[in-house]
């Protein structure tokens, strides 16, 4: 399936988001949502997380503002998830690219590598990627930590939550669809 890239303000964001995840999204999934709460730029992961572990899903979530998966801890839990058998991982991070892709959603096949944008070398996590991009890497790390934005970072986590809910939604939608026009042909 092709990537798609939909800025956050674009009002079919959220849509576009669930109509990628739709055909790859079950009751088997996993959503990991990686950074850290203790810097504005990196917290697109654990805010995504928490907004989402409040529209009561049907799937698990790693990662939220009280227990981020983060840098220190994320070989714990790759160990766990992949324990666990999930049909598909959806991994969630922030990234760092040139100013002109600022606001930008990412959703596409594959995996993410955390830490990858500033030289960290860490596990590799998901079968989908949601990729934010938050600021421009041209800038000292510093300064990204002292300028971005938490609105930015708030409301692009919120239409990741709502494509993420809406693809769930859809899928749902289409599977008791099935079951129903099943039920009705057996009349």
């Amino acid at each position: 399936m092709n990537p798609i890239e939909v800025h956050y303000k674009n009002s079919f964001a959220a849509i576009k988001i669930g109509h990628y995840l739709r055909p790859q999204i079950n009751k088997s999934s996993a959503i990991v949502c990686i950074g850290t709460d203790k810097c504005i730029v990196d917290s697109l992961g654990p805010l995504t997380g928490t907004l989402l572990s409040k529209e009561n899903l049907t799937i698990d979530i790693y990662g939220t503002l009280d227990r981020p998966v983060h840098a220190l801890n994320i070989n714990d839990y790759v160990k766990i998830i992949r324990n666990k058998n999930y049909d598909r991982i959806i991994a969630i991070d922030a990234c760092l690219s040139n100013k002109k892709n600022q606001g930008i959603i990412e959703v596409r096949e594959g995996p993410i590598t955390p830490g990858k944008g500033i030289g960290k070398i860490l596990p590799e996590i998901g079968d989908l990627s949601i990729i934010g991009v938050v600021d421009s890497s041209d800038r000292d790390f510093h300064d990204l930590i002292q300028d971005t934005r938490l609105s930015l970072i708030y409301e692009m986590a919120e239409i990741i939550c709502e494509g993420i809910a809406a693809g769930i939604n859809m899928r749902l939608g289409e599977e008791s669809d099935s079951r129903r026009q099943v039920s009705i042909s057996s009349f």
